[in-house]
């Protein structure tokens, strides 16, 4: 049986190196050894978050741009696990993807971001566009891997059961599947939020990268800390949630923290 004790020890020992981090940095900076130039205060930064908050002024950037990574990311998920899925099982799609996979994958997605917006023009669109296609190769990646790992014993089982071909896909190969297309979907929501905030450097009215770069360009370091600090909790937020979603909805696997 699991102790009071041991159900606190868990979380405390995973956020420790954090607390640890944060009260050294505002310890230097209370004893004159961080220079404001440097790097603010956490006080400073605690107090310019609550100012954020308080006023409202972040939560309209905030909800701009969610919906630019959540339709991206989107659009990700669901073309990459149809062409991962596909290129697994049909040679002519793989040898017709691949290159194009291959070619795009080392290219850093931020440094595409100005030709989309050539080609796109500097609205949402191009943003969402170069998000979509960021989070597209892990989830193709993954749906790829998964399909060509399935057994063949279930294959073979399905198919002498007089299983077709076009309900093999959606009754043995994608649940099979699912475990590795989940990590993959993972890892694109960190590179969304990545991509997010660069296009929002680029060329954006509003949004938490616009803030960033906005409070950044006037010197008010505290607000522009404040403002990364809330964007790395929505991260951490989406992440756990995400994962304790999978660990509700697919509690037969077992998922890394």
């Amino acid at each position: 049986m699991t102790t009071p004790r041991r159900t606190w020890l868990g979380p405390l020992a995973s956020v420790a190196p954090l607390l640890i981090v944060l009260a050294a940095w505002q310890l230097a900076s209370a004893a004159g050894a961080l220079p404001k130039a440097v790097l603010p205060a956490l006080t400073d930064v605690a107090k310019a978050l609550a100012a954020l908050i308080g006023s409202g002024e972040i939560f309209p950037h905030t909800l701009a741009s969610l919906a630019r990574a959540g339709i991206g990311l989107a659009v990700a998920v669901v073309v990459g696990i149809a062409l991962g899925i596909a290129m697994a099982r049909m040679r002519v799609v793989r040898l017709a993807f691949e290159p194009f996979l291959l070619l795009i994958y080392p290219v850093p997605k931020p440094a595409l971001i100005p030709l989309f917006m050539i080609w796109l023009g500097i609205g949402d669109f191009s943003k969402i566009a170069v998000i979509a296609l960021g989070c597209l190769l892990p989830v193709v990646t993954a749906a790829f891997n998964g399909a060509r790992s399935v057994d063949e014993v279930l294959l073979w089982s399905a198919r002498a059961r007089g299983v077709s071909e076009r309900r093999l896909l959606w009754r043995v190969v994608l649940p099979a599947t699912l475990p590795q297309i989940a990590t993959g979907v993972r890892t694109a929501l960190a590179i969304s939020i990545i991509i997010l905030v660069s296009s929002e450097f680029l060329s954006s009215q509003e949004g938490l990268g616009y803030l960033i770069s906005s409070y950044g360009g006037v010197g008010a370091d505290d607000s522009m800390l404040a403002v990364v600090i809330y964007l790395a909790a929505i991260g951490y937020a989406l992440d756990r949630l995400y994962l304790a979603a999978l660990r509700r909805f697919m509690s037969w696997h077992a998922f890394a923290h």
